[in-house]
């Protein structure tokens, strides 16, 4: 006999939970109306009460209009972006799982992906090991995700592969029998899990001055938020060795950028230290912040009546869609499309593609999807991206849809580790 609690998360505290599901669409309609009242205090009323029901109103707001005044839509807009930042800050936290008793392997794998939303996918037969569907015994009540997840894996003898190409998604196999449990290694902190993997020593036996220290980390996080960009500050890192003393960290202007691949939940960092004395046993402490930069809610935009599309501006929280045209190219119709966020936060660099796997696609005047034949960025800046998507439709597109999803912000967030009592070779 095992039990399964499903963990919702809920919403932020201070969030009005009184009214029931159904009555949240009045709720929000009547609210949406009171912003345009004639009173002052109705109309700032109205603003706090939208954001006082929590990002589960998101869905429900409506989208400004050609009759909307200038001040609702100002209103609007101001309410749409806080309950973004609420909703990314909400998903930034930790899942939770409880879990009790005694189950199957596979049942508490399920129970995990059900509660979390995190997709677990076993990969043990595509390594030609036999799936052994052991008995766990455990005992979660509301435990991070992370910390359940490895009890989970050390007691089944099994551990993560970081390539399936399976997108967003943790895959499981067989662990080496050598292999140490991975809850000894870890370090929790949020959505993010921290391990030392390996030390690497380097003394040049020609210049001295070049001896080196490199300590190899591997970040995992929830697969559930798609990180955009993760760096490490180096000036903000302190290491002591095993009699207290600082250890010096290369290069501490730099920032170490952790690359984010979209497939991939995981990825591995050296971090640049002094080589020690030979006296020196390990790495005390070494403490630090990961910066992580995380999309909000993904928005839709819409643009019809593509014939005469020319400068269509749409604006949703923290960022603004512009159809600047559509125009045939030879064989082609390009939709030339401008991205602007408030706040880029460098998540637009040259070398970042996260804003190319955006879904963008077409709807024909039968109601059908139909997808792009390609895309080319004709525009980068700080800020702003430029990407023209193409179309080889044989009627042209006069009578289609266009449809672009993007997240309407982005959250910087600090997240704190420490590692301790790091051996060294």
């Amino acid at each position: 006999m095992w039990v399964c609690l499903l963990l919702t998360g809920g919403w932020l505290p201070g969030a009005a939970t009184a009214e029931a599901p159904d009555e949240l669409p009045l709720q929000v309609r009547r609210l949406v109306r009171q912003l345009d009242d004639n009173q002052l205090a109705t109309r700032e009323a109205a603003e706090r009460g939208l954001i006082d029901l929590g990002p589960r109103a998101l869905d429900l707001l409506p989208s400004p209009g050609r009759d909307t005044s200038a001040e609702v839509r100002v209103r609007l807009e101001r309410v749409r972006k806080t309950l973004q930042e609420q909703a990314a800050k909400a998903a930034a936290e930790p899942s939770r799982v409880t879990l009790q008793g005694e189950m199957p392997l596979s049942a508490a794998l399920a129970a995990v992906q059900q509660q979390t939303g995190n997709r677990i996918v076993d990969f043990r037969q595509r390594f030609g090991q036999q799936p052994h569907d052991p008995q766990l015994k455990l005992d979660f009540d509301k435990q991070p995700f992370w910390t359940a997840f490895d009890v989970i894996l050390d007691q089944a003898g099994m551990t993560l592969y970081n390539f399936s190409g399976e997108a967003k998604a943790l895959a499981v196999v067989a662990r080496d029998q050598a292999e140490l449990d991975r809850a000894s290694r870890a370090v929790y902190e949020g959505l993010f899990r921290f391990e030392g993997l390996r030390v690497l020593a380097i003394r040049e036996l020609r210049n001295p001055a070049q001896h080196s220290l490199r300590l190899v980390l591997e970040i995992t996080w929830e697969p559930r938020v798609s990180p955009i960009l993760l760096q490490i500050p180096l000036g903000d890192l302190r290491a002591t060795d095993d009699a207290g003393r600082a250890m010096e960290i290369g290069s501490k202007r730099a920032n170490l950028e952790v690359p984010v691949e979209s497939a991939i939940p995981a990825a591995e960092v050296q971090v640049p230290l002094s080589l020690p004395d030979r006296s020196v046993s390990k790495i005390a402490s070494l403490r630090g912040q990961l910066s992580a930069l995380v999309p909000g809610q993904v928005e839709a935009f819409e643009f019809s009546n593509l014939g005469a599309a020319e400068s269509v501006e749409q604006s949703r929280a923290g960022v603004t869609v512009v159809l600047e045209q559509v125009r045939k190219n030879v064989d082609v119709y390009e939709v030339r499309l401008r991205v602007r966020f408030d706040q880029a936060r460098n998540a637009l660099e040259s070398h970042r593609n996260w804003i190319y796997r955006n879904e963008a696609y077409f709807i024909g005047p039968d109601g059908e999807r139909f997808e792009h034949v390609g895309q080319q960025a004709f525009r980068q800046t700080e800020n702003e991206v430029g990407v023209a998507y193409l179309s080889d439709r044989e009627n042209g597109l006069a009578d289609c849809k266009f449809v672009y999803k993007t997240p309407a912000v982005l959250i910087q967030m600090p997240v704190a580790f420490e590692l301790k009592d790091i051996p060294l070779p």
